[in-house]
């Protein structure tokens, strides 16, 4: 039974070790997502229907869901940390 509690501590701070990377991570993927939904917004108004098209709005709205998922976790990392006062 230790060894599985051990393992588990093991895992929780991978788990955070890698949200706590991420973190600095987070603003190079929103700038990535912005590029990309300006590079559309320019295809799209200029009518250059191209193949890379659709896939401008997919990589904006990726980047975008990838940084919010970064930030959910840094807030239930953080969680802990600062109780509040009731």
């Amino acid at each position: 039974m230790e060894v599985l509690l051990l393992w588990l501590d093991d895992l929780d701070d991978a788990l955070f070790c890698v949200a706590l990377a991420w973190d600095r991570l987070r603003r190079g993927v929103l700038q990535v997502g912005l590029a990309s939904a300006l590079v559309f917004a320019v295809t799209e108004s200029a009518a250059m229907a191209t193949a890379w098209t659709p896939l401008f709005p997919c990589v904006a709205a990726a980047s975008v869901v990838a940084w919010l998922v970064g930030t959910l976790t840094r807030a239930f990392y953080y969680r802990d940390r600062f109780p509040t006062a009731a």
